[in-house]
């Protein structure tokens, strides 16, 4: 699966940018997401799959804001495990 340039989540529409060194909070990371913005940035010196499975991770915090999760969109001990097995099942099932 190739990373797209925009998600929609409950019809918001998130577009997604790929920098060479993404900076949040000051730290370099492999994504995040601007929800003011409705923007998703990726690491593009990551590997393709890596890079789907970031854009997986940062889907999940999208979806748990979207839904007024805001208590649990940026709990990384939830968001990590479930955007992996986001991931997985969709490769797996040849979903994504």
């Amino acid at each position: 699966m190739k990373v797209p340039n925009k998600v929609k989540i409950l019809g918001i529409e998130y577009h997604v940018e790929l920098q060479e060194v993404p900076m949040d909070s000051g730290q370099f990371v492999w994504g995040y997401t601007d929800y003011a913005q409705t923007k998703i940035v990726l690491c593009s010196t990551l590997s393709e799959e890596k890079r789907v499975q970031t854009l997986f991770h940062e889907l999940v915090h999208v979806m748990l804001h979207e839904v007024g999760n805001d208590d649990q969109c940026n709990d990384e001990s939830l968001v990590n495990p479930l955007g992996n097995v986001l991931y997985q099942v969709l490769k797996d099932n040849e979903l994504a």
